[in-house]
């Protein structure tokens, strides 16, 4: 039985081999510091010594640039750890090549202060809402950053509604004393009102104006207001004037 399994093992090692399956990468830690910050879950950490790479937060996931919320994450992560020493434990790679790991400044583990403080949430899987989902549900529950906003939307749902991102649609830092300013429309870039959330509502004749509209076009999830698809919402009820 024992040669048998010996057998077993061997074979799955050569299908392994010539498949050219990979083994998961190890572990590695590292000290450095944080060299730039480009939103809230992503920035460049340079290895004492070494040159620059750039690093995905494990585990969490913050608001897209261009959408509510998106300009304060990457304040916050910029406070927390921009051009201070850092420790970083990197395991493999996302989809875009980028290392993965986890950051600490100071002792804190930086990923989780951001879910905690509200500036991001716990990254989805396929079989869960990811390992930092007490500490968002916590953050929720007090109204903290993005929560304290009806209808915050998760970046993967802004991303299956909008796509990414893309230059020039980043909000602007907001001025001492005032309010963040809110997003833009994604073809023409013009102010929305930052004052609209999203509530659920997904239909021309639940709006109340053409600007309205605009933001749950820009912004919401699962919205039906552009059947011609050409960027202007609800052209028989509210923007008609606005083709």
């Amino acid at each position: 039985m024992k040669i048998a399994r010996l057998a077993v093992l061997a074979t799955c090692t050569l299908i392994w081999a010539t498949a050219g399956w990979a083994a998961p990468a190890a572990t590695r830690l590292q000290e450095g510091a944080v060299t730039r910050v480009g939103d809230g879950d992503s920035l460049s950490f340079a290895p004492t010594g070494q040159p620059a790479f750039e690093l995905r937060l494990r585990d969490i996931d913050a608001p897209e640039l261009c959408q509510p919320w998106g300009e304060q994450a990457h304040q916050a992560l910029k406070l927390l750890a921009l051009n201070k020493a850092a420790r970083v434990q990197t395991a493999g790679h996302d989809k875009y090549g980028r290392t993965l790991g986890v950051l600490w400044v100071e002792g804190v583990d930086v990923g989780r202060r951001m879910v905690e403080e509200g500036h991001a949430w716990s990254l989805r899987t396929r079989w869960d809402r990811g390992p930092l989902v007490k500490q968002e549900r916590m953050a929720k529950a007090l109204g903290r950053g993005l929560h304290a906003q009806a209808g915050a939307v998760a970046p993967a749902d802004f991303r299956r509604v909008h796509g990414p991102c893309t230059p020039g649609e980043a909000t602007t830092p907001a001025a001492a004393g005032t309010a963040a300013p809110g997003p833009t429309t994604q073809r023409t870039g013009a102010p929305l009102n930052a004052t609209f959330r999203c509530d659920g509502r997904t239909q021309c004749a639940q709006m109340s104006s053409c600007e309205e509209a605009r933001f749950f076009l820009a912004v919401c999830p699962g919205v039906k207001m552009d059947g011609n698809r050409n960027g202007v919402p609800c052209e028989k009820q509210w923007c008609g004037a606005a083709r």
